[in-house]
Formats: C-alpha cells, sequence, structure tokens
C-alpha cells in the first residue's frame, strides 16, 4: 500500500493562525523599507534645511543659522565717531521697552554705552515712553538730541521678536556673565539662571534686557541693560559679521526699521571694519539723575551732572 504524499500546508495571509506566504512577506518587507527610506530622507532635509528639529519650528533655516563666512580685508584706520540709538519695542510697537545710546569715538578708541529709562522726562516733561507713542523712534531720538546735546548717526528699532530673529542671522547665543541667581516671571515668560558664566538663548536675552530686579536698586538696572548690549557689542561686532554685499546687508536687517539704507552701510564700510577689527576701550554708563516712583508713575530726570557726563561720552 502506497504512503500517501504529504501536501504542503496551505498559509492564508488573511488569517493570522496560519501565518504568512512568501508573498505576503515581500509585500511586508517592500512597505517597510520604502517607510524607513522616508524617514531617512525627511532626516537629511530637515539637517540640510533647517539644521535641527527645533530649528524647524521656529521658522529658522541652515541660511540664517550659519555664520557667513567673510574673505580677510585690508582695514584702514578711521577717525571720527559715530552715534546710534537702539530702541526695543513690544509685539506690535505700541510700548517701549528700552533705550540704548552706543557712541563709537574712533579718534578716541573708545565705545560708550549707556542704557536710558524709558520713563526718563524730557524738555516737555512727557517721558520718553510717551514722546514714542507720539511719534515712535524718530520722536524719542529728537527728544534725547535736545535734552543731552548729543546728535545721533543713526537709529535701530524693533520689536523683541525682531531683535531676537535679527541675532539669530548671526550667531545662537550671548556669552554672558550673570551676576547673581535669578528666578522671576512675568505674565508672559519665566527665566530662571544660576551666576556666573552662561550662553544665554536669544530668547532669554532679549527677556533679561526687561529684568528690573538686579540688586543695587535702578542704578543697577541700568548698569547691568548696559553691560548686556557691551556683551553683545563684544561678540558679534566683529570682522567675521561685516558683509559687502548690500543685498545680504538688506537681508539681515529685515526685521529691524532703521534709518540706514544700503548706501549709506556701503559709504560706512571703511568706518565699520575699522571700528570690528579694533579691541576698543568699552564705558557703560549708569543715568545720572532722580529716580522716583514705581510702575506707571515711575520717573527718572537727569542731573545737570548726568547730562554733563553724557555730553563728555558721546561728544
Amino acid at each position: 500500500m502506497k504512503k500517501r504524499s504529504k501536501k504542503p500546508v496551505s498559509t492564508n495571509f488573511n488569517d493570522p493562525q496560519k501565518g504568512f506566504d512568501t508573498t505576503s512577506k515581500r509585500t511586508v518587507f517592500s512597505v517597510l523599507l520604502i517607510i524607513v527610506a522616508v524617514m531617512i530622507g525627511t532626516y537629511f532635509f530637515i539637517s540640510y534645511k533647517y539644521g535641527s528639529l527645533s530649528n524647524m519650528f521656529l521658522g529658522q533655516t541652515t541660511e540664517s543659522t550659519t555664520q557667513e563666512e567673510t574673505p580677510e580685508i585690508e582695514v584702514h584706520p578711521v577717525e571720527g565717531k559715530k552715534n546710534y540709538l537702539i530702541a526695543v519695542t513690544s509685539p506690535g510697537e505700541k510700548d517701549l521697552y528700552n533705550i540704548f545710546l552706543v557712541g563709537i569715538n574712533m579718534s578716541a578708541g573708545k565705545t560708550s554705552i549707556l542704557s536710558v529709562p524709558v520713563y526718563t522726562r524730557g524738555l516737555s516733561d512727557r517721558t520718553l515712553a510717551q514722546e514714542f507713542e507720539l511719534g515712535g523712534v524718530q520722536q524719542v531720538e529728537y527728544t534725547l538730541e535736545r535734552m543731552l546735546n548729543i546728535d545721533f548717526d543713526n537709529y535701530l528699532c524693533a520689536t523683541q521678536n525682531g531683535y531676537k530673529y535679527f541675532l539669530t542671522e548671526m550667531g545662537k547665543t550671548v556669552h554672558f556673565n550673570v551676576p547673581e541667581d535669578l528666578q522671576f516671571s512675568t505674565t508672559n515668560y519665566t527665566v530662571s539662571l544660576h551666576a556666573g558664566e552662561s550662553d544665554l538663548s536669544f530668547d532669554t536675552y532679549v527677556k533679561l534686557m526687561l529684568y528690573d530686579g538686579w540688586s543695587g536698586g535702578a542704578e543697577a538696572t541700568y548698569t547691568m541693560q548696559g553691560n548686556l548690549i557691551q556683551a553683545l557689542y563684544e561678540q558679534y561686532f566683529r570682522p567675521a559679521y561685516i558683509t559687502r554685499d548690500a543685498d545680504k546687508f538688506t537681508y539681515k536687517m529685515k526685521y529691524i526699521k532703521t534709518d540706514i539704507s544700503s548706501e549709506d552701510y556701503i559709504n560706512d564700510l571703511d568706518a565699520l571694519e575699522y571700528i570690528a577689527a579694533s579691541d576698543f576701550a568699552i564705558e557703560v554708563l549708569t543715568p545720572n539723575g532722580t529716580f522716583s516712583g514705581e510702575g506707571d508713575n515711575a520717573t527718572f530726570t537727569f542731573s545737570k551732572d548726568g547730562i554733563e557726563a553724557v555730553g563728555t561720552a558721546f561728544n
């Protein structure tokens, strides 16, 4: 009697108890291979375009986060001085947050920095914050020129986010020596820092510009704000960040309102390159005058000596 040969057991893809046939296995393998290929392609695309997943969510491309490489330039000494007014505003440019004066004296090899309280009373008895509401940063510039007897060459004004995005075009952080432990919150954000050397993200940096709780009172607050601008100046006002391409200048300045045209920029390149390549002495001034009141009732009035000190530094 012949033995019956056993027929191979058939498998059915739709029956999990019977397993997968060869065709089904190939199908699953192909699908997995496609998924892996898509994931790898997506990873390399994000790396090339944005640098990281976090940058993608912030809208920062590698073009904006990669430091521009500038060829070596021949620097020629330049005489004279430049005074700049820098303003930081709230979103929508409704409120004035910070006013910084930066004076660069090429002849003396010196840079002067002053943070001016926004509630400083001008000659009309309006505060600078009220002057801003009246006529914007140009009105503040006009008021300070008359009050302090100095002339500004140019102004730069942007919202907090505008400055953050502008700075991102140049780098990633600002190195700063935090003098004391900080833990503070507002209705919009929280900042927590330990004392010591720190690389501040630009987000933290612009928030710290508003902090008014430094030990030492109001005078210390404005000195520390001046120190923040000094840290930014020392780190980024360097030859590597100076471009001779007017279009690149215009691109980098797109987040900031300024009266510096691309033509002005090209005309001032010799001076900018000399400043960037020089190790000037830096003086951070403390506003000299009378602080009074709190909150919406806070005021500051420059003393006669304070006005003379500003005139000496910026003239």
